[in-house]
C-alpha cells in the first residue's frame, strides 16, 4: 500500500505558480541566536525561531506593523559562536500567533542609498554568523513561516 498526499485544490495550486514563493535562501530553524532590538544590552533579549540571509522570525508576544522598521542585533548563544554579532536594519513583513517575521533590508533600497557605508547590510558577515547552523529541512507547506 502506498500513501501519497491529497491533492492541493487547483485554485491554490495555481496560485503558488502565479506568485511562487519569494523565500529561496537557506533556513537554519531554532538556531542559537537571540534577537535585540538596537543594540545588545539595551534591548530585551527575543528568542530567534529561524533565521536565513533574508530575514528571521522572532518568536515573541509582541506585535508590531508590517513596514514597520527597527536595527537589530543578532547574537550566537552556542559554544561554536559565542559572542559573534551581527546588527542591521530590519523591517517586519509579517505577524503570526508566536511572533513577528523581519526581512533584511538589501543594500539596494532606497533607504539605503542614502545612508552611509557602515549601514548597509554585509552579507558576508551574516553568514559568518550563521556558519555551522545546521539547515531546516524543506517543508511540505512553503507558507509555514516568512521573514
Amino acid at each position: 500500500m502506498t500513501y501519497s498526499r491529497p491533492k492541493e485544490p487547483l485554485m491554490k495550486r495555481f496560485m503558488r505558480w502565479l506568485v511562487p514563493d519569494p523565500r529561496v535562501a537557506n533556513r537554519h530553524a531554532m538556531p542559537p541566536l537571540t534577537a535585540y532590538l538596537g543594540q545588545v544590552r539595551i534591548s530585551k533579549e527575543y528568542r530567534v525561531g529561524d533565521v536565513s540571509l533574508v530575514g528571521f522570525f522572532m518568536l515573541t508576544d509582541e506585535r508590531w506593523v508590517p513596514g514597520t522598521g527597527f536595527p537589530v542585533t543578532l547574537k550566537r548563544t552556542d559554544e561554536a559562536g559565542r559572542g559573534r554579532t551581527f546588527t542591521v536594519q530590519a523591517t517586519v513583513v509579517r505577524i503570526a500567533e508566536d511572533g513577528v517575521g523581519f526581512s533584511f533590508l538589501n543594500p539596494a533600497d532606497e533607504e539605503s542609498r542614502h545612508a552611509d557605508s557602515s549601514d548597509r547590510m554585509d552579507l558576508g558577515k551574516l553568514a559568518q554568523l550563521l556558519q555551522g547552523l545546521p539547515l531546516t529541512e524543506s517543508s511540505p507547506d512553503p507558507l509555514e513561516r516568512a521573514s
